[in-house]
């Protein structure tokens, strides 16, 4: 496929998922704005077998995505959103391991249903989040190293967001990404998170989940000051969007359960206003 058709293809996947980061996305400049919309395709599309597929086939797809991804290091590649991918790698220097942690991180949920502890779920996390702050911050540009330490806090931040967001939903898929032993210091019963019990306990639980969140938001914000300059305002949008759909979740009474909390577009263009007067997201 034509690169630049392949990139279109991309930009469309990211586009058609209606992901939170699209309003981030688009203050990059064009080469970085295509490189990250490969990015998230690939990891759209791995996420979307373990999530979408059923069967025994799922194993044998997420492989071959994998074998996909090792063709387009080497310039063998296919699929649009590999021809994409295989240009963006080389332009942007993005080594292979953060794609392969990903990759690794969408294998466990597909035997992973539970979480011991917190420090489990900081694993997956780093797999499944921390690896795409690593891809980030290779198409955005730093030279301060400590960006690195600060793009796992914005990643992990992002992650434990979409936890609280898709409580219900991955509930119904048979999965609980709280922590086991937090459920039980709350007195909340993964029984009554299954039907979506909303009780003191349960308020008590998801504020603590908010307040943690919250405070890596905290500790990610300096990340935005050590980026290239023409990626800033695009990592303070990603950063904006997420915590303000922490700060809805939190508004509405944490009712998770029902459908996902989202951003309208009149708030999504209000926070744009607000960000480029006082760019600072918590």
């Amino acid at each position: 496929m034509d690169l630049s058709k392949a990139y279109e293809y991309c930009h469309q996947v990211t586009r058609k998922a209606d992901t939170n980061f699209y309003l981030g996305f688009t203050f990059l400049p064009k080469d970085k704005r295509n490189a990250v919309y490969a990015s998230y395709a690939f990891c759209r599309y791995a996420d979307d077998i373990v999530d979408e597929m059923k069967g025994k086939g799922v194993e044998a797809l997420i492989l071959r995505w994998e074998r996909d991804l090792d063709n387009a290091y080497v310039g063998k590649a296919t699929h649009p959103i590999m021809v994409a991918m295989a240009d963006a790698v080389k332009r942007y220097r993005i080594p292979k391991e953060p794609y392969k942690g990903l990759i690794a991180g969408c294998k466990m949920d597909l035997t992973i249903k539970r979480y011991r502890n917190f420090q489990e779920l900081l694993q997956y996390c780093d797999l499944v989040a921390t690896t795409i702050g690593k891809i980030s911050l290779h198409i955005f540009g730093y030279k301060n190293p400590n960006a690195k330490k600060y793009a796992r806090y914005l990643s992990i931040a992002l992650q434990l967001t979409n936890i609280l967001r898709d409580v219900g939903e991955d509930a119904r898929k048979g999965r609980i990404y709280i922590p086991v032993d937090e459920l039980e210091r709350f007195g909340y019963s993964e029984s009554e998170l299954m039907r979506g019990v909303m009780n003191t306990q349960y308020y008590r639980l998801m504020k603590f989940q908010v307040g943690r969140a919250r405070e890596y938001y905290r500790k990610a914000y300096e990340v935005t000051k050590l980026m290239s300059a023409d990626s800033r305002f695009a990592a303070v949008m990603m950063g904006a969007v997420y915590a303000r759909i922490l700060d809805k979740i939190e508004r509405q009474g944490y009712t998770v359960f029902e459908g996902e909390t989202k951003l309208s577009e009149f708030e999504k263009k209000m926070l744009t206003l607000q960000m480029m007067v006082a760019p600072k997201y918590c």
